[in-house]
């Protein structure tokens, strides 16, 4: 990371927006826990994107790409980064304030929903590269929902 050879901590780091990570076809997750592990997470932008440049902008945060979108909420959580989160929202055709009450509530739910992963054990089933058991713990998850 670029920010690592800048070397100025506590002042120099990153604000990831996870629509134009997703358009340079980068994994957002990916990303957050890279900025965590370099102690350079300053904020996150959070929206959903159609992952094709112009396609869409500024939805609804988990609306596109929602095992995506609590993947990310995972290694913020797991990262214990403690700062801000934006919403990107740029609502045509819907009521604003409706769309920033729901994204609060969707990031909310997945915060939840990560931490109840964790005390099921996904960061050792991450650890070990166990796709299939990460994918399971989410099924469980979402069966009790």
């Amino acid at each position: 990371l670029l920010v690592k050879d800048v070397n100025r901590p506590d002042v120099f780091g990153l604000t990831l927006d996870v629509g134009h990570l997703m358009a340079a076809g980068e994994n957002p997750a990916q990303s957050a826990a890279a900025a965590a592990a370099a102690d350079a997470l300053f904020g996150f932008h959070l929206g959903d994107v159609h992952s094709r440049l112009g396609a869409e902008d500024g939805l609804a945060f988990g609306s596109v790409h929602g095992a995506g979108a609590l993947e990310l909420v995972y290694w913020i959580r797991a990262s214990g980064y403690r700062g801000h989160v934006y919403f990107d929202t740029f609502p045509e055709g819907e009521d604003p304030v409706r769309e920033a009450e729901y994204n609060v509530r969707a990031f909310k739910r997945m915060w939840r929903s990560s931490a109840r992963l964790e005390a099921a054990g996904m960061g050792a089933a991450l650890a070990q590269h166990h796709a299939m058991g990460s994918l399971e713990m989410q099924e469980g998850l979402a069966s009790k929902q």
